[in-house]
């Protein structure tokens, strides 16, 4: 069965920002030229003049021959970031992790701009790295890798870090589990993903969009009875849409579920059916085993409908439902003035049947002698009118003994 992929995939907006040095504390060992360049670039700062501060610190970087500390390429970095200029920020964050690579600002800031840059597996394997370099721990690392991963598409290696993020974590927040189960499913493991949803489903049982996402998994799976009792749940919680009511309508038809189906059908129109909805929803109660229920949808559809072709159609509908229900007389009443109006194959074949029933025979062989001529009523009228001369010879013979 095809169905509609309503889990679309998981976008995480990146909420986090660049690492920047406040007021440096400088040590007695820190380098003299590092120190009098960091200090005229944090005045510069301080006064918005933000593009001088980055020629001055560029200006020592290129004359100077003293081991260049940390902060100059963290404070050249920032005041970039903060003229706009990201990819010359991003050129200082990392020429600083080249010589720093277990400095956390740097790897954080260099995750946070490759992220933006859309270089999604590098910038997830910095921030997993950051995560390993902070004490203590800050859990949101890992939960950006993972969303890092997710967005380049490495869907394995961001199920990898979320689930090390929550195994890890007491109290997970709900986008944690919530991504955990999208790259799970991405990375075909499905079974990993519904432990993950059912620990969402045990922490928040009245959120809807995890019940879809459960009937996702089962329709990935082939249990459409599954899916259809997920989606039964969370519509439960909420109003679904029209689309995905008629989800759920095309789930019950295909798994032959007519009751089901047909409730779904009337909760979705109402009482305001079109006439081809009112065939449709009396035929699902009708194999349901409610001819009756049937019947009160034809009828009122009837009452609503000006006399024309759909009118015709849904005189016939209620002809055929008079017919299981073993009211003969009334079937052929409706058959009878359908023939009438617009004298059609099938309102004859069934009048023919409802002659039959009610053992007027002679009127019966003239509605069938007229489907002869017809291919696809052919057969059954022959053999109609053979089993007719049939009964017709035997009660010949009786009448002569």
């Amino acid at each position: 069965m095809k169905h509609t992929i309503f889990i679309t995939g998981v976008r995480v907006l990146l909420c986090t920002a660049i690492i920047l040095y406040g007021t440096i504390a400088f040590a007695k060992d820190f380098p003299p030229q590092a120190r009098h360049a960091l200090i005229q670039a944090q005045n510069c700062i301080k006064n918005e003049k933000l593009a001088e501060a980055d020629k001055i610190l560029s200006q020592y970087l290129q004359s100077t021959k003293e081991t260049v500390p940390a902060e100059v390429f963290i404070m050249q970095g920032g005041a970039r970031n903060d003229t706009g200029d990201k990819a010359g920020a991003l050129e200082a964050f990392m020429s600083g992790l080249k010589l720093y690579p277990e400095n956390k600002p740097l790897c954080h800031n260099s995750a946070v701009l490759l992220y933006g840059q859309q270089k999604y597996a590098q910038a997830a394997s910095l921030f997993e790295r950051t995560y390993e370099l902070t004490d203590p721990k800050e859990p949101r690392m890992l939960y950006h890798a993972g969303a890092a991963f997710y967005e380049g598409e490495k869907y394995a290696k961001s199920a990898r870090v979320l689930s090390r993020l929550l195994a890890s974590t007491q109290g997970p927040k709900k986008e944690w589990i919530k991504l955990a189960v999208h790259s799970y499913l991405q990375a075909g493991q499905q079974n990993k993903a519904l432990s993950y949803l059912d620990t969402l489903l045990k922490k928040f049982p009245q959120e809807a969009e995890y019940w879809k996402l459960l009937a996702k998994v089962e329709m990935d799976r082939n249990r459409y009875v599954q899916a259809a009792a997920a989606l039964e749940m969370g519509y439960s919680f909420i109003s679904p849409t029209d689309q995905e009511s008629r989800q759920l309508l095309q789930i019950y038809k295909y798994i032959n579920a007519p009751l089901k189906a047909a409730n779904a059908m009337s909760r979705l129109y109402g009482r305001q059916l079109t006439p081809k909805q009112a065939q449709e929803l009396a035929l699902l109660y009708d194999r349901a085993g409610k001819p009756q229920e049937a019947l009160k949808i034809i009828n009122r559809s009837l009452n609503n409908e000006p006399e024309g072709t759909s009118f015709q159609q849904l005189m016939i509908t209620k002809g055929k439902l008079l017919y299981s229900l073993r009211k003969y007389g009334a079937a052929k009443a409706i058959f009878s003035l359908c023939l009438k109006k617009t004298p059609t194959p099938e309102a004859r074949l069934y009048r023919a049947l409802c002659f039959w029933e009610l053992k007027q025979w002679e009127f019966s062989r003239k509605d069938f002698q007229q489907l002869t001529g017809l291919k696809k009523y052919k057969s059954r009228a022959q053999s109609a009118l053979a089993a007719l001369d049939d009964l017709e010879e035997a009660r010949a013979e009786a009448s002569k003994g």
